[in-house]
């Protein structure tokens, strides 16, 4: 039925695998009880998941679904850590009761909820919400490894209802849609316009694309920290929304976005993206019940969408995306897929290795190869290079590493009793090098910004830059800690000058 209902063969198909969906928790509730829990962790209406989530996903679920979640003491051998946890919010009153011994920690938590309709989970999280804390809660709950259990009933979270509204479906009458037959003159195809949704319709995606994983007992960093105003969505024949990060949790110079792959409302596969000067380094995942459907196609939308928001000229998948130390994908032979489309594997032997791989299976419908020759082309990362592309261009990603190294050196040089000072030292220094004016009219964002990326504009000399470099970097960092990341990671591809600077400096601290 979610098949179905994703793509429908006909209008009235689709109307029927709604229905049944809509009507499945229902159904459930006619089952005895020992039936009804097989279908426990399945994430359709009617059953229960159970899963130890993050701090970041248990704040989402105590807003959204409040009363449905509740800490399954079925599971919780030792509860020390939940006691750490708990003595940062007891009251002076309480400690001794407390540490006594008199009462279990589960038999405090009913107490502390006593007259309430909330779960111990609900009292736990109200209590989490001190923001200024934030960091402070995570260690500490994710620590816990707290086990929940998440009463879905006919929630609209679940599998069986989650999905954006739509008022007519488009039908597969004709199959499913396959691989363009031109992939590269495809990705850069325009899109007729890619929407920014309004702060209350990102939310409501932000939502949908939470719900799509917790369900599955999954998450990821792009959606549980996604920013609801600038989520885009570009829908032509498939809907593909791509998430920002709220400025607080965006990465110092890379672009990380999410993204969400729905059809006829529903949503079928998911992936996040590093968006580096014209690359992205990005996969795909299509969730079980849609594999068999048009992935291949959809891949290639999604390829598309980041093109036109970025600009980007190289798309990378590192080999866990196609088998290392991805048995799943090693079986599936996720390799092929991606090479099918264009990728290319980086190292010179193993292209040579996939070249005579394919040759084999183009010569032999039936030949596959095994599984040691799968795991040795799973052993770089893949490229697709559009055409325009310039190997000058390529920020090797071994590179990361060294600029977290230039960055502490930087630091350092700053002086200062304190990281923080020697950061604050820094990026005044910068402002001045840039020439910036009306630092202080800058937003709490774009200030924040400024010194988390300003390790890096110094490691690359900019004192040596020409006014233009030096008026474009202006803007960029602005723009690293404005209401749309998609602007800096644009503007972060077109500054060849700090590409090339920042190159330079990693090669020159790689020789010493």
């Amino acid at each position: 039925m979610c098949f179905e209902h994703a793509f429908p063969r006909s209008q009235g198909a689709f109307r029927d695998a709604r229905g049944q969906l809509d009507g499945f928790a229902q159904r459930l509730g006619g089952l005895p009880p020992a039936l009804r829990r097989k279908l426990d962790d399945t994430g359709m209406a009617g059953t229960s998941i159970h899963y130890p989530f993050s701090y970041d996903v248990a704040r989402w679920l105590a807003r959204r679904v409040p009363g449905r979640v509740s800490i399954d003491w079925r599971w919780v051998g030792d509860t020390t850590q939940i006691d750490d946890l708990l003595r940062l919010i007891l009251q002076p009153g309480e400690e001794e009761y407390f540490d006594s011994g008199y009462v279990t920690t589960r038999q405090w938590l009913d107490q502390a909820r006593a007259g309430s309709d909330r779960s111990d989970f609900d009292r736990l999280m109200a209590q989490l919400e001190v923001p200024s804390f934030r960091a402070v809660w995570a260690q500490l709950y994710d620590a816990a490894e707290i086990p929940l259990v998440w009463r879905l009933g006919d929630c609209p979270y679940s599998k069986s209802r989650n999905r954006v509204p739509v008022s007519r479906a488009k039908t597969r009458e004709h199959g499913m849609r396959p691989r363009p037959r031109r992939v590269h003159r495809e990705i850069r195809r325009p899109f007729d316009a890619i929407r920014k949704l309004g702060a209350a319709d990102g939310s409501r995606l932000v939502d949908v694309a939470m719900a799509s994983l917790a369900v599955r007992h999954r998450e990821t960093y792009h959606f549980n920290f996604a920013n609801p105003r600038e989520v885009y969505l570009a829908d032509e024949g498939v809907s593909i929304a791509v998430f920002g990060l709220l400025p607080e949790h965006r990465f110092p110079l890379e672009c990380t976005m999410g993204y969400l792959i729905l059809s006829n409302g529903v949503p079928i596969g998911y992936g996040g993206s590093s968006i580096l000067f014209r690359q992205v380094n990005t996969g795909v995942n299509i969730f079980d019940e849609y594999r068999g459907s048009e992935a291949s196609f959809l891949w290639v939308q999604v390829m598309r969408v980041y093109h036109a928001l970025t600009g980007c000229t190289r798309f990378i998948a590192n080999p866990y995306q196609f088998g290392s130390e991805n048995r799943e994908a090693l079986r599936s032979g996720a390799f092929w897929f991606y090479y099918r489309l264009g990728y290319r594997p980086v190292l010179a032997e193993i292209r040579t290795l996939a070249r005579r791989e394919a040759a084999r299976r183009s010569r032999d419908s039936s030949y596959r190869s095994d599984i040691t020759t799968l795991r040795r082309l799973a052993s770089c990362d893949m490229h697709l290079v559009l055409a325009g592309a310039r190997q000058a261009e390529l920020f090797d990603e071994a590179w990361l590493d060294t600029m977290s190294m230039l960055a502490s050196r930087e630091l350092s040089a700053a002086g200062g009793s304190t990281q923080a000072q020697a950061a604050e030292r820094l990026a005044a220094g910068l402002a001045r090098t840039l020439r910036i004016r009306g630092l202080a009219r800058w937003t709490r964002a774009e200030q924040r910004a400024l010194h988390r990326i300003a390790p890096f504009v110094v490691a690359a000399r900019p004192e040596r830059w020409s006014d233009d470099a030096r008026r474009s970097m202006r803007t960029l960092l602005r723009a690293k800690g404005g209401s749309e990341e998609a602007r800096f990671a644009r503007g972060l591809g077109d500054h060849g000058v700090f590409l090339a600077a920042l190159r330079e400096a990693c090669r020159r601290a790689d020789r010493e």
